[in-house]
């Protein structure tokens, strides 16, 4: 019955998630036919030096307190402790962050220009209500009552998608900007200032509707807060440590590729490895919602349900995983031309472009989703330490290979240092996590499923290699092919295995 809770609760964000990557689709299209490629190269470098920023602010408490209300929900008076001062932690983390992160800033080659300044302090607020936003879906997680973030996520990225289609239609049309590029500089404001209304929506939706389930306000007790800060600062290293990784070729790009062409290599870059977050967030939300089960299991010792818990998640992971790659590899040009304009696709123009960042970010997905199940099992085990000693040395090896090679590789070596970094992280929370629970990777499930990915995409690419067609229409075959070979093959194995 738990586990029907934890895809119901899972298939819910995963809808959202998907209404949403379409409009992402869409809202990458427009603004990298709207904005100059340097443009959208600041643009990609603002998100992505907040994105770290965001991870300080958050400090873990999103995962810790699933953990901590979930082992705790039948006494309402804790639950309300933990969700009251975890508030007031992130409001006063945001506060600090605000201030931090236009500071830093000011002392950064390439981040210092009054645009970027501007729009870093700007999206700063997009930090603050998606903390606020986080906090609240973490009790909704905990009682795995999160099926009204489809409704509230969608109408966010609705509401930034309108907002944007404002901007770049209305309030500053492309033909008006070129007549007037004083107005280039308000119109890239404004556009960042979408990304904040949309979350100013989404977190006033969610606030009315976990009303429901707990009083959220705000508390001071100090000992919860010290508590709630113990607990998280292991795992929280940990996570920054991991976005460092994720996210620092951004900004060893923007300080060692050459003026000129820094924002165009980050522009490059961010369209690819986009795609890829998107895609990661799915993994994250079905574990997201497996952890207070995780936490459960181990609490009790039960290693039955550990073991059921576990076989599940890999299933489910990598046959999404492995569809992923399939799609990506058989129509990699299709899904790039669709989604940027042809300057990011064009070899004449740059030595590297788009596309060959692409071909290796896809594999990023393996590494990822499978590392995620160990890195949880670590988590609902209270193991934060041994996390934070792994990302630790990742960020080590991935900064040196960063700088080592992006001289003479550019920003196609930032994508391969990446995948490097997500394959050792699988080899080391596997090892670490053997002494909870041993993991045999299901071989027989693992090779059925290989066969039929194999199947799939043999048959996908030699119909797509011999045949013309229009871009939409090729990758609604490819889906099509996808849903009549692959989905009965992986049905098939996982009710066999």
């Amino acid at each position: 019955m738990a586990t029907k809770k934890v895809y119901f609760n899972t298939i819910a964000q995963l809808a959202a998630k998907f209404s949403t990557a379409f409009i992402s689709i869409f809202l990458i299209k427009i603004l990298t036919n709207y904005l100059s490629i340097d443009d959208y190269g600041l643009y990609s470098k603002i998100y992505n030096y907040l994105s770290i920023f965001a991870v300080i602010a958050d400090m873990g408490l999103f995962t810790i307190t699933i953990r901590e209300i979930s082992a705790n929900k039948e006494n309402k008076e804790i639950v309300q402790k933990i969700i009251w001062n975890m508030m007031t932690i992130r409001m006063s983390l945001w506060i600090w962050i605000i201030f931090l992160s236009v500071w830093i800033a000011y002392f950064l080659p390439w981040y210092n220009s009054s645009l970027a300044l501007y729009s870093i302090f700007i999206t700063s607020f997009f930090v603050f209500f998606g903390l606020m936003n986080s906090a609240i879906l973490s009790l909704l997680q905990a009682y795995l009552k999160t099926e009204f973030s489809f409704v509230s996520t969608t109408v966010w990225k609705i509401a930034n998608f309108l907002f944007i289609l404002f901007v770049v239609f209305i309030l500053y049309p492309k033909w008006v900007i070129l007549w007037n590029s004083h107005l280039q500089f308000q119109s890239f404001l404004w556009i960042m200032f979408a990304w904040v209304f949309g979350n100013i929506v989404m977190t006033l939706l969610i606030y009315l509707y976990s009303r429901r389930v707990e009083k959220i306000s705000f508390s001071f007790h100090l000992p919860q807060i010290k508590s709630l800060v113990k607990m998280s600062i292991p795992y929280w290293l940990a996570m920054f440590l991991n976005v460092i990784y994720f996210k620092i070729d951004v900004i060893i790009l923007s300080i060692m590729e050459p003026r000129n062409i820094a924002d165009i290599s980050i522009a490059l870059y961010s369209v690819p490895m986009k795609i890829v977050e998107v895609w990661m967030l799915f993994g994250w939300l079905f574990l997201q919602s497996m952890l207070p089960l995780f936490t459960n299991a181990i609490k009790k010792k039960d290693n039955i349900e550990m073991k059921m818990l576990v076989s599940k998640s890999y299933k489910l992971l990598f046959a999404f995983w492995i569809a992923i790659i399939w799609f990506s590899l058989v129509n990699w040009k299709e899904i790039l031309s669709l989604i940027a304009n042809k300057e990011y696709l064009d070899h004449s123009k740059y030595i590297y472009n788009s596309l060959d960042s692409y071909n290796v970010v896809i594999f990023i997905f393996l590494f990822y989703f499978i590392s995620s199940i160990f890195t949880y099992i670590l988590i609902a085990s209270g193991e934060q330490g041994r996390l934070l000693k792994i990302n630790f040395y990742l960020t080590l090896i991935n900064i040196i290979l960063n700088i080592a090679l992006i001289p003479y590789f550019s920003f196609v070596w930032s994508s391969v240092a990446t995948l490097i970094s997500q394959i050792i992280l699988v080899a080391s929370t596997y090892f670490i996590s053997r002494h909870i629970f041993k993991f045999n990777f299901l071989p027989k499930y693992t090779f059925s499923i290989l066969v039929f990915w194999w199947l799939a995409s043999l048959v996908n690419y030699f119909i797509i290699s011999n045949f013309s067609f229009w871009v939409a229409l090729s990758l609604i075959l490819s889906f099509i092919i996808f849903w009549f070979i692959y989905i009965p093959g992986f049905y098939l194995s996982y009710k066999k295995n």
